[in-house]
């Protein structure tokens, strides 16, 4: 059988984890987020990380400073616990709450959410295998006791000034129609969650949303029934594939002891010719792009499409399924194209899953070539059925322990999906897939410079691909990676024959290679500036060039003109930039930057003086060697002399123009002194007629005076107190009387002190 094939997706047969990173769902990056669920804050939210190689790496929320290492060992799988504020719990608002993997080496990443009878699951592509264009294949909400739980679908952020063209399907929570279009703006890390208004009558399938860079879309329901009317609900969370990587062969697998299971197959194209095959007949469906249909089938199928689809499986709730535990759930379908050597699945116990499978898809003639746990598959006495139209797919369903499972393909590859039924709950998720679609422009470059060596790889692995090359100047290969020189200037029409031995699939890619001179580009750019200011790069305008720019500390970019603001001295250097046109890359042009550290004038901490004790010496104040200096009272001078209390500032320029001021308070103070005298004369001659306490600078006093029976004759808190000798308006009589003098003042160095003092004073008449 031949059929065109315009995308196409790889078989890992390689372990070097630098080509297994770009070929499939392992990778070394992920971005994902949580959605709605049936019980917010409650349910747990996990990660479960699986690779082929020992490897560690990290865990986080970026956006709240909340983050978690992990190891992973080789066909292993590390469980990590995301917290509650990972859930997406609003509609239509942009929040930071995306979650961010990075290894060290290749894993694979799938999310298990949970709590309370209510579970799903769902494999995560890795950045690597993102795309630009996604529809959402979502379910129809439900209504309960007038609470509405929705159709939901999720934008991820992962890469800085992403703009998003959203076009909804159904009418939602924050008030947009269907079919109306609006733009979200996302940074590495957003997520924006959108949800149906209605309950059961709302459902968000076929919503469309495009991007300028890679971001990631994961859709279902918040609570839902399978089908509608059939009691018992779930949650539903499923990752979406970009519309790149859709395919046109799929094989289902039944879920097992289920009389029937519902699927829906959306279309990326007008005019998607699609056929079911099975035992019970052949179902066709003619598609628009963003259209549906869903179905229900209990028997193997083999679906086929004119155009690349998308295919969702889903778990009936066992209210109508007869079996005694299981519940709604939905799984994303891999199709034949993306079959892998090796996959490792994790059949999850939460939340009290007690009943665990795998289905696992292979060639007819690969079912011996088949490990699976270390056994051959036949060894497991599963019954095996075919599906195709030849019979040319079989697929195991095996019952299995929870747990870490690996599958290995000896021979084209497998699929494999994990599923599990509890009480009245359920989950599944599809298995490791290849996910990097192959174009022309993904494998042919795009041109040259005259007699450079260019180079051609289309890392896919042989025997599985066999090629043909004819490189448009009488040249020819049927190598997968080679270089070549084309010695003449001009347009060549270079096309690849590319046959998929497996699957027996053909495709014939095509693309004019052009062959240029090479020019020079000029460079403008901003020599010197101070530190904290904006550096403005440029090149001169190439007609369809691109350019990439590179520079001090791993700088990468590819604007015209690239801007760094808040440059800091650790930014200085060259920046190189060349333009590509049509493959041939310009002679490199460099702009050297000088960014000057910020001035740092000292004029020292705060300090008291005392104009009493000042004398011939002032202090001076002295910021540092600088070109020009203006202080507070606009003078110039690079020393300033201090002659009282006040704030001074100065503002210093250094020899490069930079700028920095600083500034310092001195204050007025002098240490507290005081005399108590012992004893005063009260007898109105004008002198010594008062019981006083002599001092200077006091903050506070309080004084009092006492007989000597203890009797309270005075007291006061004026700093100026003074006892004239009398008690209630009357002269007490000579003798000698008892004081307490509380006392707040200054030290010398300006510290508040607190003292009591006492004594005696006599009376003299």
């Amino acid at each position: 059988m031949q059929t065109a094939l315009k995308i196409l997706i790889i078989v890992l047969w390689a372990t070097d984890p630098s080509v297994v990173s770009s070929q499939t769902n392992e990778g070394t990056e992920f971005r994902f987020g949580f959605m709605h669920h049936f019980d917010p804050g409650l349910n747990d939210m996990v990660a479960m990380i699986t690779s082929k190689y020992n490897t560690s790496g990290v865990v986080s929320m970026p956006g709240y400073n909340w983050q978690q290492t992990f190891t992973v060992g080789a066909n292993a799988v590390t469980i990590i616990h995301l917290p509650s504020n990972a859930e997406n719990t609003a509609s239509e608002i942009k929040e930071a709450k995306g979650v961010l993997v990075t290894s060290q080496l290749p894993v694979s990443v799938y999310l298990h959410q949970f709590h309370s009878m209510r579970s799903e699951a769902t494999v995560v592509l890795p950045v690597s295998s993102l795309g630009t264009e996604y529809y959402a294949m979502t379910f129809s909400g439900y209504q309960e006791s007038g609470q509405v739980f929705p159709s939901e679908f999720l934008l991820v952020g992962v890469e800085d000034g992403t703009e998003v063209e959203v076009t909804v399907s159904d009418d939602t929570k924050g008030g947009k129609t269907a079919g109306e279009t609006f733009t979200v703006s996302l940074n590495a890390g957003d997520t924006y969650q959108v949800q149906s208004l209605g309950g059961s009558s709302g459902d968000l399938t076929g919503s469309h949303v495009v991007g300028n860079k890679k971001f990631n879309v994961f859709a279902g329901c918040r609570w839902t029934q399978v089908p509608q009317g059939c009691n018992y609900r779930d949650n539903l969370l499923e990752q979406m594939y970009p519309v790149a990587t859709w395919g046109r062969q799929f094989v289902t697998a039944p879920f097992a002891h289920m009389p029937y299971d519902l699927f829906r197959i959306l279309a990326a194209e007008d005019g998607t010719e699609v056929s079911v095959q099975g035992a019970s007949g052949t179902q066709q469906y003619t598609l628009q792009a963003g259209e549906y249909v869903q179905y229900q089938r209990s028997e193997p199928t083999f679906i086929s499409a004119s155009q690349p689809v998308a295919v969702v499986q889903y778990l009936i709730g066992s209210a109508c399924s007869g079996y005694p535990v299981g519940d709604p759930s939905m799984v994303f379908l891999n199709s034949v194209e993306q079959i892998r050597d090796t996959v490792t699945m994790y059949n999850s116990a939460f939340e009290a899953i007690t009943e665990n499978y795998l289905t696992i898809i292979t060639k007819t003639a690969d079912v011996p070539l088949t490990i699976f746990d270390g056994q051959p598959l036949p060894n497991y006495g599963a019954t095996i059925e075919t599906a195709g139209p030849n019979g040319e797919f079989s697929l195991a369903t095996l019952k299995v322990n929870a747990g870490a499972h690996t599958v290995i393909s000896q021979g084209c590859g497998v699929i494999a999906t994990a599923y599990g039924y509890g009480n009245v709950e359920s989950y599944a998720y599809g298995g490791g897939a290849s996910f990097k679609p192959l174009t022309a422009e993904s494998l042919i470059p795009e041109g040259g410079c005259l007699n450079d060596t260019l180079f051609f790889d289309t890392q896919l692995p042989e025997p599985r691909y066999s090629f043909f090359w004819d490189l448009g100047d009488g040249a020819t290969s049927t190598e997968a990676a080679f270089s070549h020189v084309h010695t003449g200037l001009g347009a060549y029409q270079v096309t690849l024959f590319l046959t998929d031995n497996c699957l027996d699939l053909h495709d014939t890619l095509s693309r004019e290679l052009l062959i240029t001179l090479r020019q020079a580009a000029a460079v403008s750019g901003d020599p010197e500036l101070c530190a904290g200011g904006t550096v403005h790069l440029g090149v001169t305008d190439l007609p369809g060039a691109r350019f990439e720019w590179t520079g001090p500390g791993g700088f990468f970019s590819n604007e015209q003109f690239p801007v760094l603001p808040d440059a800091q001295p650790d930014q200085s250097g060259a920046y190189s930039v060349i333009g590509i046109i049509s493959g041939c890359a310009t002679f490199p042009a460099t702009a050297t930057v000088t960014v000057h550290p910020t001035p740092q004038p000292d004029l020292g901490a705060d300090f008291l003086i005392c104009p009493d004790e000042l004398g011939d010496t002032l202090p001076a104040l002295f910021p540092g060697d600088y070109a020009v200096y203006s202080w507070q009272d606009n003078s110039h001078l690079p020393v300033f002399t201090v002659q009282e209390g006040g704030l001074y500032r100065v503002q210093v320029t250094d020899e490069h123009g930079c700028t920095a001021a600083d500034s310092l308070t001195v204050r007025e103070v002098c240490p507290t002194r005081y005399y108590i005298p012992n004893a005063f004369s009260p007898n109105d001659d004008g002198e010594n007629d008062y019981f006083e306490v002599y001092g200077r600078d006091i903050i506070s006093l309080h004084l009092s005076v006492y007989d000597r029976w203890g009797n309270h004759l005075f007291g006061s808190s004026d700093v100026n107190a003074r006892w004239d000798g009398t008690f209630r308006g009357k002269p007490v009589n000579p003798g000698v009387y008892t004081w307490v003098a509380r006392i707040e003042g200054y030290r010398k160095d300006g510290a508040v002190f607190r003292k009591v003092e006492s004594g005696s004073v006599t009376v003299v008449r």
